[in-house]
């Protein structure tokens, strides 16, 4: 849903070009700037997008898919990469908690908080019933796309 609901939004936005500051500047995933550069092309570096209300719900949709798919314990993406890479899914969760962060040290406090709470939640995927049954080459193809996913949702800095 959260891409029509951006792509409607993003059509409904328009491009100023003030050089005051007003309200607050988002950061940008893949996706968005792929989805703004389709509705809007190539912007002039001094030009802004104000969003339209619809527009800013549809980001609020890709950074609340982002975080849900850091590759960390109960989260969505911890049961992905436990699914595509196994008991290595504790290498990269702990990865994860050291960018998140250097990220909330250097860009967005707001990822401190997260580390924080993900350590709360535990890192680790749990323990899974049936540890020897392999998962089939498709099941693996859509963990792959929702890492892809992840990749193209996650902002660095949101606000």
């Amino acid at each position: 849903m959260t891409i029509p609901v951006l792509l409607i939004g993003l059509f409904l936005s328009e491009i100023g070009y003030e050089t005051t500051e007003t309200g607050f500047s988002l950061g940008s995933s893949l996706l968005f700037s792929m989805m703004n550069w389709i509705v809007h092309g190539s912007m002039p570096d001094r030009a802004n997008i104000i969003l339209h209300p619809i527009a800013f719900s549809g980001w609020i949709g890709l950074l609340v898919t982002s975080l849900n798919l850091l590759p960390v314990g109960q989260l969505d993406g911890g049961h992905v990469a436990y699914a595509v890479i196994g008991p290595k899914q504790r290498i990269v969760a702990r990865a994860v908690l050291i960018i998140l962060v250097i990220l909330g040290s250097t860009g967005w406090i707001g990822w401190l908080v997260w580390a924080v709470i993900l350590i709360f939640m535990r890192m680790d995927h749990p323990p899974v019933i049936y540890d020897w049954i392999p998962h089939d080459p498709k099941r693996k193809v859509v963990g792959w796309l929702a890492i892809l996913v992840f990749v193209m949702t996650f902002t660095p800095v949101p606000f």
